[in-house]
């Protein structure tokens, strides 16, 4: 796991790497048990002091720890603020894989990842669950609907991707993303703070 912070004044256990860009991180490995530790000092956020949506001002703003392990998708959460001891659990989901033509529900709950590809997508006001889809060319399409009534949810996609052309939402909660062949995910996603809300993912390709 890794917990990227503004950068301190004191020495981190274990030891951060600090680039000098203002943030550093510092990467440990949990114990047979799940259970890790840490230590940092981290400086305050520049900037508004509401940078997490609507996640309550006690659990976020410190930086980011990301766990990450093969066949499970990386999990990013807040690093807890507001006390000198801080507690951070992580849930890592298994990699939710189907093929184009195919369905599946998931559901998006307070615990779920920040929305993030760790490249260029930092939505970091929502939580996301991940679909990977495995695919063909042709034109990709993923809807996603409440199961209970409301609101569709957000969907993104990874910055990186085989993709064959500009993609597009041709309804809320659906987008047509041209591709190429190969393995696509996408993000299903709703605003940090808002309550457990499953959601039925459904693909074609056209």
């Amino acid at each position: 796991m890794e917990v990227d912070y503004p950068a301190g004044g004191a020495a981190s256990n274990p030891p951060s790497h600090c680039p000098g860009f203002g943030f550093c991180w510092l990467v440990t490995r949990t114990t047979d048990r799940g259970e890790y530790s840490v230590e940092f000092e981290p400086q305050p956020q520049p900037g508004p002091a509401r940078i997490c949506g609507a996640a309550p001002a006690s659990s976020c703003g410190s930086g980011f720890v990301y766990s990450f392990q093969d066949d499970y998708e990386v999990d990013v959460q807040w690093v807890p603020a507001g006390s000198s001891t801080a507690v951070q659990d992580l849930r890592l989901r298994r990699s939710r894989r189907i093929s184009a033509g195919a369905s599946t529900d998931v559901l998006v709950d307070a615990t779920s990842s920040l929305c993030t590809d760790l490249e260029d997508l930092w939505r970091m006001e929502s939580r996301c669950e991940i679909v990977v889809i495995e695919s063909s060319a042709g034109t990709l399409e993923v809807e996603a609907r409440p199961t209970a009534g409301g609101q569709p949810p957000s969907i993104l996609w990874y910055t990186s991707g085989n993709y064959a052309g500009l993609i597009t939402r041709p309804a809320p909660g659906t987008v047509a993303i041209p591709v190429r062949g190969g393995t696509y995910r996408v993000l299903i996603g709703v605003p940090d703070g808002a309550p457990s809300q499953r959601f039925n993912v459904t693909t074609a390709l056209r």
